[in-house]
């Protein structure tokens, strides 16, 4: 009796200096020409790539964009602990515009706006963007908690609202009063701290 000792060839692990660099060539494409024309083949050609390398690690258009949107929210809105609820969700508050003003805006502005016609992208983004702002703000009401920042609990229900106002308030300050050249910083910090102040003030009345 022979015993067969060989084993099926593990694949080739990815590259993360190449993951980068096909994610902000995604960006780029995103930015320039909107998600009509992004395509992996557009995102491999700004990258210098082969398609293959792309679709081994993104195997659809979507999935890419998933990519694309899980990077710009959870390497920005990961790790806040300040030692305070006014200081987390300002600085929570903070990285969101930090998103929307960065190269990586307009590409999320993209990707948001296509997922009304697209119920697979429309799924990613509520996996990859809302699902992760809740958790973000989840993590922070759990730390105010144990600070004894907070009287009473906050209900699941609350958490996902207050969700939607973060990400709605960025996308609509986006759209409807974008920063100006030679505008000053005086009416966007008006506006930062007002919805600072109201997330406080549901979280702690």
């Amino acid at each position: 009796m022979t015993t067969n000792m060989q084993t099926a060839p593990r694949g080739r692990r990815n590259d993360p200096r190449l993951d980068q660099t096909l994610i902000n060539a995604a960006i780029e494409v995103l930015n320039e020409s909107g998600y009509a024309a992004f395509t992996t083949t557009a995102v491999a050609r700004r990258a210098g790539a082969s398609t293959a390398s792309l679709y081994r690690r993104w195997p659809s258009k979507q999935a890419l964009a998933g990519a694309v949107a899980r990077h710009i929210a959870l390497d920005e809105l990961s790790d806040i602990d300040t030692g305070s609820l006014d200081g987390d969700l300002r600085e929570l508050l903070l990285r969101k515009q930090r998103i929307l003003d960065a190269a990586a805006g307009p590409a999320l502005l993209s990707l948001m706006g296509q997922a009304a016609h697209d119920p697979a992208l429309r799924q990613i983004l509520r996996e990859d963007v809302y699902l992760a702002v809740r958790e973000r703000i989840e993590t922070l009401i759990a730390q105010a908690a144990q600070r004894g920042e907070l009287s009473r609990e906050i209900s699941a229900a609350q958490i996902s609202v207050l969700a939607l106002v973060l990400i709605g308030t960025g996308l609509a300050r986006a759209v409807f009063t974008p920063s100006l050249p030679g505008q000053g910083d005086h009416t966007s910090d008006e506006l930062a701290q007002t919805e600072l102040d109201l997330l406080l003030d549901v979280l702690r009345r």
